[in-house]
């Protein structure tokens, strides 16, 4: 199920409950003194999905959900290297979309397994990525080639040609 938010709604979660943030770490004085940040993790896998018009303000507003959803779910990486990631790629998306449709979008989707692996996904409607190969072995002199660098993996793809291309990045949590 794919959960549309605005910064200014609440957060939908499982179970049909809402909130505006993560839950606090309970005190002892509220007498939850056996309770662990461990034991008020949210199930997993989590999902979160949002588009914006392919415009310079959709990385600024994928960066600020981004940030919120992790923070909410306490994904167990390293949240600014996952934020670092989501900014590059929908800025690509932003930047590199030539003769973009009118009402082009760009597609974030962010996904945590059971196993708190991340899955970044960022969709555009450009069904080509020309020289990916060429960004990713650059190094940190492109914006892939830092992508890489951050990521376990990066891929791309073309899931539904008629909506364009998909880059798919996949981070790990940070070891235990």
């Amino acid at each position: 199920m794919t959960h549309r938010v605005s910064a200014a709604l609440s957060f939908p979660l499982s179970g049909g409950r809402t909130t505006e943030a993560a839950a606090p770490l309970p005190e002892t004085r509220l007498g939850n003194e056996g309770a662990t940040e461990e034991g008020l993790r949210l199930p997993r896998p989590q999902r979160f999905a949002r588009s914006w018009p392919l415009q310079r303000t959709a990385v600024r507003l994928a960066a600020i959900h981004a940030r919120t959803w992790l923070a909410t779910w306490r994904w167990a990486g390293d949240q600014d290297d996952a934020l670092r990631v989501v900014m590059e790629l929908v800025s690509n998306a932003v930047k590199h979309v030539t003769d973009p449709p009118p009402d082009g979008e760009v597609e974030l989707v962010l996904s945590m397994t059971e196993d708190e692996e991340l899955l970044i996904d960022v969709s555009d409607p450009a069904p080509k990525l020309p020289g990916f190969e060429a960004a990713l072995s650059a190094g940190a002199c492109t914006g892939l080639g830092m992508v890489r660098l951050l990521a376990e993996d990066i891929t791309w793809g073309t899931p539904d040609i008629e909506r364009g291309k998909t880059v798919r990045v996949r981070m790990l949590p940070a070891p235990a």
